[in-house]
């Protein structure tokens, strides 16, 4: 009988072990019918889109065989599409550095301009950053909380930059669904992040895939240099010559800055579909914020299964419009994570 329990046992194990393997099976391949497709991808890739024709206007009223997306060079099905008429999620991401101390009243106030252009079922989240990234408010349409939470806002004396921008994509914004953006008041210039850096922040915008940016780019410059002059008189009463030396090079160094700070905000609105607004005087701010706030009505949102034959992790993607003399605003791709 000895040799019958054996059996027994090796039988049961037997069973135990492939119907483990066939319960890991069913999970990773999930059971369709003959006629559907198999998807070897399982995560949708979102890409926000806005049309406009020519003159400039909207273009509202596309159904989704209007449109049409591809990845790589191949046409994708369009398993999703979101209407203009969706709500909108946004991160209001405002610098509160030194370099904005002197129009930090003006920049609340096109902040609070902003939320009251909101719909009722428009969702905000509001993120302030000058040494640190604080969050005032997480998303909501409560007009009254978001108010008070730009009335906290406290100048700082540094500018995290690029760790507001990968808090908001990535760590926020990321499994929220439905259409997101991220609207950026700064004058873009990073002296403080130390965790993360510029090239996070753009594989955080790529690989989030359905996060729209806009960067509102306002003028601290004339502030900044008023402050370099001010420094540098006070230093010539003891040292003319070597104050002298030092103001060029603090301006050839603010020049350089300034510069690489354009860049970067070209970039971030590049490659997530958004645009720049630049707001030179800073009154020009509550018409940027009105600009952005109609286009966010405006967009459309696309979602496909990508292929996944190629094991590239780099995708390029394009959209288009059957509709004549269409203009298509669009990220230009995504990565894929391993």
């Amino acid at each position: 009988m000895k040799w019958l329990a054996r059996w027994f046992i090796l039988a049961m194990t037997g069973l135990l072990l492939a119907s483990n393997v066939f319960a890991q099976s069913a999970k990773q391949k999930p059971v369709q019918g003959d006629d559907e497709p198999i998807k070897l991808h399982t995560t949708l890739v979102q890409v926000p889109v806005i049309v406009k024709e020519k003159g400039g206007r909207y273009l509202t009223d596309l159904r989704k065989d209007d449109f049409t997306i591809y990845e790589d060079g191949v046409r994708q099905a369009i398993e999703y599409f979101g209407t203009t008429e969706e709500p909108f999620n946004v991160a209001l991401l405002v610098d509160s550095s030194g370099s904005t101390a002197d129009q930090l009243q003006q920049i609340k106030a096109a902040a609070l301009a902003f939320i009251d252009n909101l719909r009722p079922q428009d969702k905000v989240m509001l993120v302030e950053f000058n040494d640190s990234v604080t969050i005032r408010s997480e998303l909501t349409g409560n007009h009254e909380q978001l108010r008070r939470a730009i009335g906290e806002i406290q100048p700082g004396e540094y500018t995290q930059v690029f760790e507001a921008v990968y808090t908001a994509v990535w760590e926020r914004l990321a499994k929220i669904e439905g259409r997101k953006a991220v609207i950026l008041f700064t004058d873009g210039i990073d002296n403080a992040s130390s965790e993360i850096v510029e090239e996070d922040t753009f594989d955080a915008v790529i690989e989030s895939e359905d996060v729209i940016i806009y960067p509102i780019r306002y003028s601290t410059r004339a502030d900044v240099e008023r402050r370099i002059e001010r420094k540098f008189n006070a230093e010539r009463l003891v040292n003319p010559q070597k104050a002298e030396t030092d103001q060029q090079k603090a301006m050839q160094d603010l020049d350089r800055a300034y510069r690489q700070a354009d860049e970067y905000l070209e970039e971030l609105a590049r490659l997530s579909g958004g645009v720049v607004e630049r707001a030179d005087q800073i009154t020009d701010l509550k018409g940027a914020l009105s600009r952005i706030a109609d286009e966010l009505r405006k967009q459309y949102l696309l979602g496909y299964y990508p292929p996944n034959e190629k094991q590239v992790t780099s995708r390029r993607i394009s959209v288009k419009v059957s509709h004549p003399d269409a203009i298509v605003r669009a990220r230009p791709g995504y990565k894929v994570t391993q």
